[in-house]
């Protein structure tokens, strides 16, 4: 019998699946326990509240795969989770990946470009056993295209307007509706007392489904922004004509950011199929534990 966990921890969500011989044994989902987004205190407790909703696993498991939002851009990601991993496991073997890297097992591929938006943004490629990132840096030095990065530039157009005295349009109503703000200046108040973007990415389909000019503009670059970063790993990559590109994350069910996407990528990269993955990034985290698994002695 092989019995293995995997877990997709994200800013805003994390995931967990365990899989015995091949069938889903359980699920379950808590907040986001990234350690970059959230901080230690919170990503303990939301990582604590998610392994209590599994079965007893302590020493049951060959082997765990967490792929974890800033896994590869702050080390004590690594150290955080196999300290609460590895006993869960009857041989030590935990693999720790960035999240990103979890899409292009999801969708079967060992080659191609994966790219994430969610409350940040990443890509990742696989090519002939090389690999590359691009993005990923967080909301403070990058994370473009992303949900945080969208409500950013959603504010800074209202405050443009308020400052030219232009009025708000349908994007005022439309974002601060969805933050229970009652006029901008209030609105810009909360951003700056919360500026956790997990907090801020959640009001993103807002902007994305709002019937105002700037709504549409900022959906358009949002959609480069994702197909900039695919290009950034084919060229590091070396990769040739044809990569395939897999589009995940949660905005990338939001039919203008994955249009937006799509017309992007067909232009930077024409000859590379684009799909959608079909199969949640969890699915990918438990392929990469069997793997692991079956590797062991």
């Amino acid at each position: 019998m092989t019995r293995v966990l995997g877990l997709d921890i994200g800013a805003s969500t994390t995931r967990a699946r365990l899989v015995t011989d091949g069938v889903i044994e359980a699920q379950a989902a808590a907040a986001g326990a990234s350690m970059t987004a959230a901080g230690p205190d919170r990503a303990a407790t939301a990582l604590t509240a998610l392994l209590a909703q599994l079965p007893e696993l302590t020493g049951s498991l060959d082997a765990v795969c967490a792929g974890a939002a800033g896994a590869v851009t702050a080390p004590d990601t690594r150290d955080f989770l196999r300290a609460r991993l590895v006993p869960l496991t009857s041989s030590g073997r935990v693999v720790i990946v960035d999240d990103v890297s979890l899409v292009l097992p999801a969708a079967g591929l060992t080659d191609g470009i994966a790219v994430i938006s969610g409350t940040g943004s990443i890509a990742v490629g696989a090519w002939q056993g090389s690999t590359a990132l691009a993005g990923g840096w967080g909301y403070l030095l990058g994370d473009e295209g992303s949900g945080y990065w969208i409500v950013r530039c959603a504010i800074r157009e209202l405050l443009a307007r308020l400052g030219s005295d232009a009025p708000p349009g349908p994007l005022g109503p439309c974002l601060l509706n969805s933050a229970g703000a009652g006029d901008l200046t209030q609105l810009r108040g909360m951003f700056y007392r919360q500026p956790e973007p997990w907090h801020w990415a959640r009001h993103a389909p807002a902007v994305l489904e709002c019937a105002d000019a700037a709504a549409a503009r900022i959906t358009g670059e949002a959609g480069q922004e994702l197909a900039r970063l695919a290009v950034e790993v084919a060229t590091r990559l070396a990769a040739p004509d044809g990569v395939p590109v897999v589009l995940a994350g949660g905005l990338m069910g939001h039919r203008g950011l994955l249009a937006a996407t799509i017309t992007a990528l067909a232009a930077a990269l024409p000859s590379s199929p684009v799909q959608a993955l079909a199969d949640p990034p969890v699915a990918g985290a438990v392929r990469l534990a069997a793997a692991a698994a079956s590797d062991q002695p």
